[in-house]
């Protein structure tokens, strides 16, 4: 008997561990080599550019044309609020998935992590993750602001 309660006891126990831990995001798949962007990367139009409060200051980020920038931007406006991820970009979910197609980071890169779901803004380079797809870029140094962002600051996002 005391052997059947150890085996359950042991049972209960695992499975509450692996619950708990259920909602911790997996580690971004990383590469060393950083392959060459994508063709969907195309240079931006003026009509593509959008605007991203953070502490207060404004931040013009020039998207790119590719089928992401879009579904993203016709989600605008949003307020998102962004954690830090690994000490190199903060990221937020949007409300909907965004459709997707491939690219590289780098530091003032404003882009979706496909396999989470979420928008990511650069604050410093990093290697490629399968799954990015970049969607515009910072403008006035960007990504100096983001490193200074708090953690779960709300960031406003509307179209210029």
């Amino acid at each position: 008997m005391r052997g059947k309660l150890f085996g359950i006891g042991v049972t209960v126990v695992v499975l509450i561990s692996s619950a708990c831990g259920a909602d911790a995001p997996e580690p971004r798949e990383r590469t060393k080599t950083v392959p060459e962007k994508e063709e969907n990367v195309v240079k931006p139009t003026e009509e593509m550019i959008i605007i991203a409060e953070i502490g207060g200051e404004e931040v013009e980020i020039t998207m790119y044309e590719n089928p992401t920038s879009r579904d993203f931007i016709d989600q605008l406006p949003l307020e998102l609020s962004f954690k830090d991820f690994g000490g190199f970009e903060k990221l937020s979910y949007p409300p909907k998935k965004l459709t997707t197609e491939g690219a590289t980071p780098s530091a003032g890169d404003f882009a979706y992590y496909a396999p989470w779901g979420d928008v990511t803004l650069y604050y410093k380079d990093e290697s490629y993750a399968k799954g990015v797809v970049l969607m515009g870029r910072m403008e006035d140094g960007g990504g100096e602001k983001v490193a200074g962002m708090g953690e779960d600051e709300v960031v406003r996002l509307r179209e210029k």
